[in-house]
């Protein structure tokens, strides 16, 4: 329908005789199709000045001039100094300072010939004694060059082998294969003229034959118009994709099971947790394939809410998987929910690399003949021998700590398992539907009852002697202690305390009263130290980030985070979730380098302000982008090709195309219209298309 075949073409095609040696590079660089170099977005747009004169107003400026040469300085050999041409423009000094310049003195003396005149462009800067001066300008052939080297240049990222030239030139040839008119363009009259964007073709030629300077990436409409196309083909392909919405088994029963449960707790569920399980249970009762993200603060009681929710799918006569991303949290979340499950007469199973040969047999042929009704387990659960008799329901916890293909794993060991995710890291809205689409979301905005706040105060590191003596009269109250260091072992490239030297420190204060933990350990030792802490013959314990997520001690009261500076706001909240477990008064201790950067002095301020999680997930978002709210960027987190969602100055702009994207393709799907837009989605797709059901 649309005369896009030209664009589609491998990247060769567009490539001149002397770039062709470079084909395989700039397949690296952008992709395989002629469509992928006109996607390779510029970072940003310089000004080149064409300049007769120089005058300090030009200093800092890129300028292209003419220099008369009035000598040349070598520096003496195998020294690290520079080549001094001193010279002349418009009969003002100007010195140009050429380093690791690996010229004979004959090719020297050709190049910059004594009396004769040289074009260049470069930095304009002055000296150290005011004389104008370029540092490793580019030397132009002719007066005709310069004065095309002036005018305003796009910036494009670049591998080893290509320059910012040779891009010139691929795009040049590319923006010719566009042509004029030739591709219909899939949006509206009424979308375009709705958001004042250009056409496809028209906003691929303005971005690459830029006429101003950017204030920001987003900037212009023609950048805005491709943002819109990449957003609408991701949030088409989840429609097409995703399982929500899609026809499904219908549970729907008398809650027995839950009824008997909520009669055995000690304590009542938040208005909250109650809103979050009437929203489950619609989905699951709706025909329709539940998708659902439960954010939480730490704290907050999400697993409870989890644990009701498989009690529904399991009364219907399905089996539950509950995947965790840490053996020691898997650990947990078995110990409570068989301690539920069997006064409720109801088999649970736990599945980890630390199980033996014989108790893995064991715990797999209960699985697969349906015996174990729910099966709790971190990556081990993932194996292809992992068979389930009828698994109808997923629980993911810590969702963004799997990859893409893991949680498909789990996925496909059901038909149309309905799917949880949970997340303890609250998600602002922008970054919800840029990693799902348009899923649905609950969120538990209580606490539970009797819970006090934490306190949080931040400490230079050199009053360590002093948090030791406060630590001394929590341990007398038989309270619990969590001390967590950046490393597990000394490091000659940091100078942040390691657990080991923390650990022997302390050990000469607490002989008796100590433990250590890291994730290098062996299963059972870990076990075993856990154990420990956890009912009371240790009181310290002492740690790398693996207590982060999840780990639940009611009686550990206080939290010391040595070099604070080293970690992100995510993950200084999520371990202070540690602790203020009960009813008990808990603090939080920030230890910190005195030599703070701006950042990482604004990350201690915003956590000791504030334990709303979910507006210190908003600050983080601006502070650092998505990536510090998401933790390591993973396989499942989208990279965009023509903006960064990322960065904080983008984020108004996405969100407003998110809202309008979103719609958009949800009445493209409705309406059957995919196919008029099948070019769009044809020229998003990378080289090995993306699963599209990323939204997992």
């Amino acid at each position: 329908m649309h005369d896009t075949h030209q664009i589609f073409k491998n990247i060769e095609t567009c490539l001149s005789c002397s770039l062709l040696k470079r084909a395989k590079l700039f397949r690296k660089l952008c992709g395989e199709r002629i469509i992928d170099l006109l996607l390779h977005m510029p970072s940003y747009v310089i000004e080149k000045i064409y300049a007769e004169c120089l005058s300090i107003e030009k200093v800092g400026q890129i300028i292209t001039t003419k220099i008369r040469i009035d000598c040349v300085e070598q520096p003496p050999p195998r020294s690290r100094k520079p080549l001094i041409v001193f010279g002349r423009c418009c009969e003002v000094s100007t010195e140009i300072l050429l380093f690791n310049y690996k010229s004979s003195a004959i090719q020297i003396k050709s190049a910059f010939p004594i009396g004769g005149y040289v074009f260049i462009s470069g930095k304009l800067g002055l000296s150290y004694s005011n004389i104008f001066q370029f540092v490793n300008p580019e030397k132009l052939s002719s007066h005709a060059s310069a004065l095309q080297n002036s005018g305003f240049f796009n910036i494009y990222p670049l591998t080893a082998g290509i320059f910012q030239n040779t891009i010139y030139a691929a795009m040049k040839e590319a923006i010719r294969r566009l042509g004029d008119g030739k591709i219909v363009d899939w949006l509206t009259d009424d979308i375009l003229f709705k958001n004042d964007f250009p056409r496809f073709t028209e906003a691929l030629k303005d971005i690459h034959n830029p006429t101003h300077l950017q204030k920001s990436e987003l900037d212009s409409q023609s950048r805005r118009r491709l943002c819109f196309d990449e957003m609408l083909a991701e949030q088409i392909n989840i429609r097409i994709s995703q399982p929500q919405g899609r026809p499904s088994f219908t549970i729907k029963n008398d809650k027995c099971l839950i009824k008997k449960l909520l009669s055995f707790l000690n304590f009542e569920l938040t208005e909250s947790q109650k809103q979050v399980l009437l929203e489950i249970f619609r989905d699951m009762e709706s025909g329709r394939g539940m998708m659902r993200l439960l954010q939480g603060d730490v704290g907050s009681g999400k697993t409870i809410v989890a644990i009701l929710a498989t009690l529904y799918a399991i009364e219907n006569g399905y089996q539950c998987a509950f995947l965790v991303p840490t053996e020691i949290l898997a650990r947990q979340h078995h110990r409570v929910i068989s301690e539920y499950f069997t006064r409720l007469g109801i088999l649970s199973e736990i599945l980890t690399a630390g199980e033996t040969r014989k108790t893995r047999a064991i715990i797999l042929e209960r699985v697969e003949s349906g015996t174990a009704k729910i099966l709790v387990g971190t990556h081990a659960i993932l194996a292809d021998k992992v068979k389930f008799h009828n698994l109808g329901m997923v629980i993911i916890d810590e969702q963004h700590r799997f990859g893409v293909g893991q949680r498909l794993q789990l996925i496909d060991k059901g038909t149309a398992p309905h799917i949880l995710s949970m997340t303890a890291t609250p998600i602002p809205r922008t970054m919800v539907m840029a990693m799902y689409g348009d899923i649905a979301v609950s969120s538990i905005t209580e606490k539970p009852r009797n819970r006090s706040e934490i306190i949080t105060t931040a400490i230079q590191m050199n009053k360590i002697p002093m948090v030791i003596e406060s630590i001394k009269k929590i341990v007398a109250k038989n309270q619990k202690v969590y001390w967590v260091c950046p490393l597990i072992e000394e490091s000659a490239d940091t100078d942040y305390t390691c657990v080991i030297n923390r650990f022997n420190h302390l050990k000469g204060y607490f002989p008796d009263d100590i433990q250590m933990l890291y994730g290098r350990m062996k299963t059972a030792e870990k076990q075993e130290i856990f154990k420990n802490f956890r009912d009371g013959s240790a009181h310290i314990l002492v740690s790398t980030t693996v207590i982060e997520v999840g780990v639940d001690v009611p009686d550990a009261t206080v939290i010391v985070i040595e070099n604070a500076e080293k970690f992100g706001l995510a993950q200084l909240h999520q371990l202070r979730g540690r602790v203020g477990r009960s009813h008990l008064q808990s603090f939080c201790i920030l230890m910190f380098d005195p030599k703070l950067s701006r950042i990482a002095s604004e990350r201690i301020r915003i956590i000791k302000g504030s334990n709303d999680g979910f507006h210190i997930a908003e600050k983080d978002l601006i502070l650092r982008g998505g990536g510090e709210i998401l933790g390591t960027r993973q396989s499942g987190q989208k990279k965009y090709r023509t903006f960064d969602a990322y960065l904080p100055e983008n984020q108004s702009v996405i969100y407003e195309v998110l809202k309008q994207t979103s719609k958009l393709a949800s009445d493209i799907v409705d309406q059957g219209l995919v196919n008029q837009y099948k070019d769009l989605l044809k020229i998003y797709a990378s080289e090995k298309p993306a699963n599209v059901r990323q939204s997992f």
